[in-house]
């Protein structure tokens, strides 16, 4: 009679009793469970790799900025709302100022430039800076050619600036000449930095107010709740609108941060912090209700740990999760919010681009210019679904319910 052997211990693993056949098993760790189950979400990685490329874009918008060789605020009224993937020459005072910065840059180097360009017999022997600045500005483009029969270093660099009095417009312009296409990449710093900024100062309060209430419950607890239930109560956008026509700025312990240029961008930040973190605190307050009467929080208390210490040192952490997937969401709900008030004229204000403004500058042009709404309400709609999708998917990965182990 014959035997099966099983090899219960053996180095490949557990063995099938029934068939004898050894199993190799491999052995996961949380973090690889809950990246292979994101995985499975298409669109939640389709959203991460967005957000990445937004990321990318917000961070080196000044070198992009650098690359095409345009300001984000440069104006030109005789180009005001033109096509896309047009090719236009800058201005006379664009190409003044270009001029005069090189020669600022370096007086060696324009007495330099100024004598063989006199030698060369394009300017009179003598002619000041003024007079070279002047003709080679109102000359344009027409110099370059006998500018690139000179050679040395000096007339290679000037070279260089007049060969950039023309610019390339993917975008084409707005309604005062600036290229949309750059104030695009401005308008996702803007609106990113403000998402995500908002997001996590409304994770912090929340988390802060929730781990209280949640923690000491009784009286704290109802009063903290009701705050929160009146303020989600309140019709958001209304109350945004209100305080957002607030002048921050008069207060007196905010005078002196804010004002000028940033006073909208920080009554942006403040206005969003003060009404986006209940929803954080409800669900923070739900966790710690479920996890306070663990037994490691008990074994905390026994062994005489302080409140804050049992808080943050060992009920915080079991809240992270759910907590990560609300930032996510807020930081969607941010940018929606952001470019509401701004296509009010309540948000960021003007020379300052965000999503929002644009929008509400070429509300006019719908018909004549539709890329200059369509663009800007695309990126906001493809924007806070990839946070969305992003959060949904990370709300599965790390579901312990969910895992599949």
């Amino acid at each position: 009679m014959s035997t099966v052997t099983s090899n219960p211990a053996g180095d490949n693993g557990p063995a099938n009793e029934e068939t004898g056949i050894e199993q190799n098993v491999e052995a996961k760790s949380m973090l690889q469970i809950v990246v292979s189950q994101f995985k499975d979400h298409k669109l939640a990685v389709a959203g991460f790799i967005f957000i990445c490329a937004a990321l990318l874009v917000a961070i080196f918008a000044d070198v992009i900025a650098w690359a095409v060789n345009i300001d984000q605020n440069e104006q030109n009224l005789g180009h005001r709302y033109e096509a896309m993937f047009t090719t236009l020459e800058k201005s006379f005072s664009e190409r003044e100022i270009s001029l005069e910065n090189f020669f600022k840059a370096d007086a060696e180097r324009k007495d330099r430039v100024i004598g063989q360009l006199a030698d060369a017999g394009m300017i009179q022997a003598g002619a000041t800076q003024e007079q070279v600045v002047t003709k080679f500005a109102t000359d344009g483009l027409d110099a370059l050619p006998k500018l690139k029969q000179l050679d040395g270093g000096d007339i290679a660099a000037f070279n260089t600036v007049v060969g950039r009095f023309e610019t390339f417009h993917l975008f084409g312009t707005d309604e005062v000449g600036r290229d949309v296409f750059i104030r695009l990449v401005y308008g996702t710093r803007m609106s990113i930095f403000v998402g995500i900024i908002v997001a996590f100062a409304a994770a912090i309060i929340g988390l802060f107010i929730g781990s209280i209430a949640g923690y000491y419950g009784g009286i704290l607890d109802v009063f903290l709740m009701r705050v929160t239930d009146s303020l989600i109560a309140l019709p958001r956008l209304p109350i945004l609108i209100v305080f957002s026509a607030i002048s921050l700025a008069k207060l007196p312990f905010l005078n002196t941060m804010i004002g000028g240029d940033n006073e909208s961008i920080w009554k942006v930040f403040i206005v969003l912090m003060i009404f986006s973190w209940m929803t954080v605190a409800r669900l923070v307050r739900g966790s710690i209700l479920s996890i306070r009467e663990r037994e490691f929080v008990l074994a905390a208390r026994t062994l005489g740990a302080k409140d804050a210490w049992v808080i943050f040192r060992h009920i915080t952490p079991n809240v992270i999760a759910p907590l990560l997937v609300a930032v996510t969401l807020g930081v969607g709900e941010a940018i929606l919010s952001e470019a509401a008030l701004s296509f009010l004229s309540l948000g960021i204000q003007p020379p300052t681009p965000s999503w929002g403004n644009m929008l509400m500058n070429a509300r006019e042009m719908i018909f004549d210019a539709p890329h200059l709404i369509l663009l800007p309400g695309f990126l906001i709609l493809v924007t806070v679904m990839s946070f969305n999708f992003f959060g949904d998917g990370l709300q599965d990965a790390i579901d312990p319910k969910a895992i599949r182990r």
